[in-house]
Protein backbone atom coordinates (compact mmCIF):
# COMPACT_ATOMS: atom_id res chain seq x y z
CA UNK A 1 0.00 0.00 0.00
CA UNK A 2 2.67 2.20 0.82
CA UNK A 3 4.10 2.05 -2.75
CA UNK A 4 0.51 2.86 -3.99
CA UNK A 5 0.58 5.76 -1.63
CA UNK A 6 3.70 7.03 -3.41
CA UNK A 7 2.45 6.32 -6.86
CA UNK A 8 -0.58 8.14 -6.60
CA UNK A 9 1.23 11.51 -5.06
CA UNK A 10 4.03 11.34 -7.85
CA UNK A 11 1.55 10.24 -10.68
CA UNK A 12 -1.67 11.62 -9.69
CA UNK A 13 -3.54 8.45 -10.52
CA UNK A 14 -2.78 4.56 -9.97
CA UNK A 15 -3.20 3.64 -13.58
CA UNK A 16 0.37 1.78 -12.90
CA UNK A 17 1.49 -0.51 -16.02
CA UNK A 18 2.02 -4.14 -14.77
CA UNK A 19 5.79 -3.98 -16.00
CA UNK A 20 6.45 -1.05 -13.14
CA UNK A 21 8.78 -1.37 -10.51
CA UNK A 22 9.72 0.82 -7.92
CA UNK A 23 12.70 2.90 -8.94
CA UNK A 24 16.05 1.63 -7.25
CA UNK A 25 19.10 4.34 -6.14
CA UNK A 26 19.22 7.51 -7.20
CA UNK A 27 16.08 7.10 -8.73
CA UNK A 28 13.95 6.39 -6.06
CA UNK A 29 15.54 8.26 -3.69
CA UNK A 30 15.10 11.79 -5.92
CA UNK A 31 10.84 11.09 -5.54
CA UNK A 32 10.96 9.55 -2.21
CA UNK A 33 11.22 6.25 -2.59
CA UNK A 34 12.49 4.54 0.44
CA UNK A 35 14.95 2.07 0.24
CA UNK A 36 12.91 -1.08 1.66
CA UNK A 37 10.77 -0.80 -1.30
CA UNK A 38 13.27 -0.96 -4.25
CA UNK A 39 12.50 -3.31 -6.97
CA UNK A 40 8.87 -3.39 -5.78
CA UNK A 41 6.24 -5.03 -8.69
CA UNK A 42 4.36 -2.19 -7.89
CA UNK A 43 2.38 -2.81 -11.33
CA UNK A 44 1.86 -6.61 -10.52
CA UNK A 45 0.24 -5.90 -7.00
CA UNK A 46 -2.08 -3.36 -8.58
CA UNK A 47 -3.32 -6.05 -11.41
CA UNK A 48 -3.45 -8.53 -8.28
CA UNK A 49 -5.83 -6.49 -6.45
CA UNK A 50 -8.07 -5.80 -9.52
CA UNK A 51 -8.67 -9.78 -9.76
CA UNK A 52 -8.96 -9.99 -5.78
CA UNK A 53 -11.68 -7.13 -6.34
CA UNK A 54 -13.46 -8.58 -9.46
CA UNK A 55 -13.84 -11.90 -7.25
CA UNK A 56 -14.94 -10.12 -4.19
CA UNK A 57 -12.05 -11.49 -2.06
CA UNK A 58 -10.87 -7.88 -0.93
CA UNK A 59 -11.91 -6.09 2.67
CA UNK A 60 -13.57 -3.27 2.15
CA UNK A 61 -11.09 -1.07 4.16
CA UNK A 62 -8.64 -1.99 1.21
CA UNK A 63 -11.18 -1.11 -1.25
CA UNK A 64 -11.47 2.57 0.10
CA UNK A 65 -7.97 3.27 0.42
CA UNK A 66 -7.28 2.60 -2.93
CA UNK A 67 -10.30 4.00 -4.44
CA UNK A 68 -9.07 7.45 -2.57
CA UNK A 69 -5.81 6.73 -4.50
CA UNK A 70 -8.19 6.95 -7.88
CA UNK A 71 -7.74 2.88 -8.44
CA UNK A 72 -10.03 2.06 -11.39
CA UNK A 73 -11.10 -1.59 -10.79
CA UNK A 74 -11.26 -2.51 -14.79
CA UNK A 75 -9.12 -2.13 -17.71
CA UNK A 76 -11.66 -1.02 -20.01
CA UNK A 77 -12.46 2.16 -17.22
CA UNK A 78 -8.81 2.71 -17.68
CA UNK A 79 -9.03 2.62 -21.25
CA UNK A 80 -12.56 4.89 -21.30
CA UNK A 81 -10.77 7.33 -19.06
CA UNK A 82 -7.81 7.66 -21.00
CA UNK A 83 -10.16 8.09 -24.65
CA UNK A 84 -12.21 10.60 -22.48
CA UNK A 85 -9.63 13.02 -21.72
CA UNK A 86 -8.12 13.33 -25.26
CA UNK A 87 -11.96 13.27 -26.53
CA UNK A 88 -12.10 16.57 -23.94
CA UNK A 89 -8.74 17.88 -25.21
CA UNK A 90 -10.05 17.19 -29.01
CA UNK A 91 -13.00 19.14 -28.35
CA UNK A 92 -11.01 22.30 -26.39
CA UNK A 93 -8.94 22.52 -29.45
CA UNK A 94 -11.38 22.15 -32.29
CA UNK A 95 -14.52 23.25 -30.56
CA UNK A 96 -16.23 19.88 -31.51
CA UNK A 97 -16.04 15.74 -31.12
CA UNK A 98 -16.10 15.60 -35.27
CA UNK A 99 -12.33 13.91 -35.18
CA UNK A 100 -11.52 12.41 -38.47
CA UNK A 101 -10.72 8.65 -37.35
CA UNK A 102 -6.68 9.36 -38.11
CA UNK A 103 -6.98 12.56 -35.76
CA UNK A 104 -5.09 12.18 -32.45
CA UNK A 105 -4.63 14.22 -29.18
CA UNK A 106 -1.25 14.42 -27.96
CA UNK A 107 -0.14 11.03 -29.38
CA UNK A 108 -3.57 9.41 -28.42
CA UNK A 109 -5.86 7.95 -31.36
CA UNK A 110 -8.67 10.13 -30.60
CA UNK A 111 -10.50 9.54 -33.88
CA UNK A 112 -10.19 5.83 -33.69
CA UNK A 113 -11.74 6.16 -30.29
CA UNK A 114 -14.13 8.22 -31.31
CA UNK A 115 -15.39 6.12 -34.19
CA UNK A 116 -15.54 3.44 -31.91
CA UNK A 117 -17.62 4.86 -29.27
CA UNK A 118 -20.31 5.90 -31.78
CA UNK A 119 -20.57 2.36 -33.05
CA UNK A 120 -21.03 1.12 -29.44
CA UNK A 121 -23.58 4.24 -29.47
CA UNK A 122 -25.65 2.58 -32.39
CA UNK A 123 -25.62 -0.67 -30.69
CA UNK A 124 -27.14 0.52 -27.61
CA UNK A 125 -29.67 2.41 -30.16
CA UNK A 126 -29.91 -0.56 -31.83
CA UNK A 127 -30.69 -2.91 -28.47
CA UNK A 128 -33.15 -0.27 -27.15
CA UNK A 129 -35.78 -0.51 -29.90
CA UNK A 130 -35.55 -4.54 -30.11
CA UNK A 131 -38.19 -5.20 -27.40
CA UNK A 132 -40.22 -2.06 -28.83
CA UNK A 133 -40.08 -4.47 -32.46
CA UNK A 134 -41.07 -7.61 -30.56
CA UNK A 135 -36.87 -8.85 -30.70
CA UNK A 136 -35.08 -10.37 -28.02
CA UNK A 137 -31.80 -8.61 -26.80
CA UNK A 138 -29.29 -11.52 -26.96
CA UNK A 139 -26.80 -9.37 -25.37
CA UNK A 140 -25.90 -5.98 -24.33
CA UNK A 141 -22.01 -6.17 -25.05
CA UNK A 142 -20.17 -3.56 -26.80
CA UNK A 143 -22.96 -1.02 -26.08
CA UNK A 144 -22.48 2.52 -24.99
CA UNK A 145 -23.62 2.37 -21.18
CA UNK A 146 -26.34 5.78 -20.74
CA UNK A 147 -23.74 7.13 -18.17
CA UNK A 148 -21.18 6.75 -20.98
CA UNK A 149 -23.02 8.07 -23.44
CA UNK A 150 -24.14 11.43 -20.85
CA UNK A 151 -20.44 11.82 -20.18
CA UNK A 152 -19.43 12.41 -24.09
CA UNK A 153 -22.74 14.74 -24.38
CA UNK A 154 -21.29 16.91 -21.49
CA UNK A 155 -18.46 17.29 -23.93
CA UNK A 156 -20.38 18.27 -27.00
CA UNK A 157 -24.53 17.51 -27.39
CA UNK A 158 -23.87 16.21 -30.99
Amino acid sequence: MEAAVIFAREHGDLEVPFTYRVPEGELAEGVGWPASLEGFPLGQWIADNRRFYARGDMDEDRITQLEKLGMLWSHFDVAWEEGLAAARGWATEHGHLLAPSDATFQGYKVGIWLKNARAAARKAAEIEQRPAQSLPVESSAGALSEERREQLEDIAPS
